[in-house]
């Protein structure tokens, strides 16, 4: 079975439809809500701001990459099994983490936070549905495969 079938990435994202375009074939990049449980957007649409249903603008998004992204990204070094290179903080939208800065920013800012979120780190793992939490810093604390 070939490296990108093992480690669960594919050219695309896969099951995935922009939720401002209906485009169902994205590539590259893919911008997933983190307060919205299904709200992804393409490049295009995510630069245009567009905003539908219940999605608000001031939710922060999670940029997450497909297999061709990520090997142009990493430019011949070893390619994370993460969809992402740095994390989105789900309460306040500060961006460029890393999954250890993202622990320490939560505790130190948001340790009282209970806004219901989607954890950017769960969004990244691939093929993943992630679910809302309320409580991103236990989540991030105490969660096994964080």
């Amino acid at each position: 079975m070939p490296l990108r079938r093992q480690i669960g990435h594919t050219s695309g994202h896969c099951n995935v439809r922009c939720d401002g375009c209906g485009n169902s074939r994205m590539t590259f990049y893919r911008y997933k809500c983190l307060r919205c449980l299904d709200y992804d957007l393409c490049s295009v649409c995510k630069e245009n701001g567009v905003s539908n249903g219940l999605h608000l603008l001031e939710h922060p998004l999670q940029c997450l990459m497909d297999r061709e992204a990520l090997e142009l990204h990493f430019a011949g070094e070893p390619i994370p099994t993460l969809c992402a290179d740095s994390f989105t903080c789900p309460v306040c939208g500060e961006m460029g983490f890393s999954l250890e800065d993202l622990k320490t920013h939560c505790q130190d800012n948001h340790i009282m936070a209970h806004t219901v979120v989607i954890c950017p780190v769960c969004a990244a793992v691939p093929l993943s549905q992630p679910r809302h939490i309320d409580h991103i810093t236990n989540h991030l604390m105490f969660s096994p495969s964080h």
